[in-house]
């Protein structure tokens, strides 16, 4: 699946500039016009802009390429490159949306590009500094137990995944909520004040979540929906493990 995401976010990138690039090349021909002398300063200023952000591009490009072989990247680098994909990605999506492509695979590559980043700019954490965010609809739907106050309601009957989630949250002593959408998940934040975060969702609430958490590193981990979307879904317990023990500091 990602390797054909891959090949449908490179193919919607050079769609983008291909279009900056002509027109980069439209403003230039409008520059030479005789003419055209009064608009001149403005059109330079805006091609050198667009000069700059095509540039800004290919250096995230090649910074990524050297975190694709596990190369650690700067803070400053970090930051760099989460700006331009941030400042990218609506593009992206609107050209996926215009030509009726799937969007999902746009926020699939767009979610694994940012934990490429949170990999390569990894520091150790207290388990009081770390998140875990949860979507409801991880559990199961007929339950009458409510977790979005306390994921320890949980009776651990074993009908969705929220039991064993739970046991990482004793094992690790990580700070796990359920929230019912992003009002709710930015209210944990601003309480829980983290260092950083393992966001769970779909595709579309990963990448957004991921673009509106900008000075926190956010490792996200896709749900799984066997049942539709935002029902009963399911989640990879590893994966979350995985993320905590990236993030964990050894006591």
């Amino acid at each position: 699946m990602m390797k054909q995401d891959k090949k449908i976010f490179i193919k919607t990138l050079s769609v983008i500039l291909g279009f900056i690039v002509l027109f980069i090349v439209l403003g230039v021909l409008f520059i030479l016009n005789k003419n055209m002398m009064t608009f001149k300063f403005i059109f330079i200023i805006l091609l050198v802009a667009l000069v700059a952000y095509i540039m800004s591009i290919a250096v995230s490009l090649f910074l990524l390429s050297r975190v694709e072989k596990g190369k650690k990247i700067s803070a400053s680098s970090y930051k760099f490159i989460k700006i331009i994909m941030t400042s990218i990605y609506p593009l992206l999506i609107g050209v996926v949306k215009l030509f009726k492509k799937d969007k999902d695979s746009i926020r699939r590559v767009h979610a694994e590009i940012n934990n490429l980043l949170v990999k390569a700019n990894t520091e150790k954490m207290r388990k009081d500094e770390i998140l875990i965010l949860l979507p409801h609809c991880l559990q199961n739907d007929q339950c009458p137990i409510k977790i979005t106050s306390d994921i320890e309601n949980c009776k651990a009957c074993g009908k969705c995944d929220i039991g064993d989630i739970v046991k990482l949250k004793e094992k690790y002593g990580i700070n796990i909520v359920v929230a019912t959408g992003g009002t709710l998940a930015r209210e944990w934040i601003r309480k829980t004040k983290p260092q950083c975060i393992i966001a769970v969702a779909c595709e579309r609430d990963l990448s957004s979540g991921i673009n509106d958490v900008k000075h926190i590193p956010v490792m996200g981990v896709l749900n799984e929906r066997p049942n539709g979307p935002c029902y009963n879904t399911k989640i990879d317990i590893e994966k979350i493990e995985e993320a905590i023990k990236l993030f964990l500091e050894e006591e």
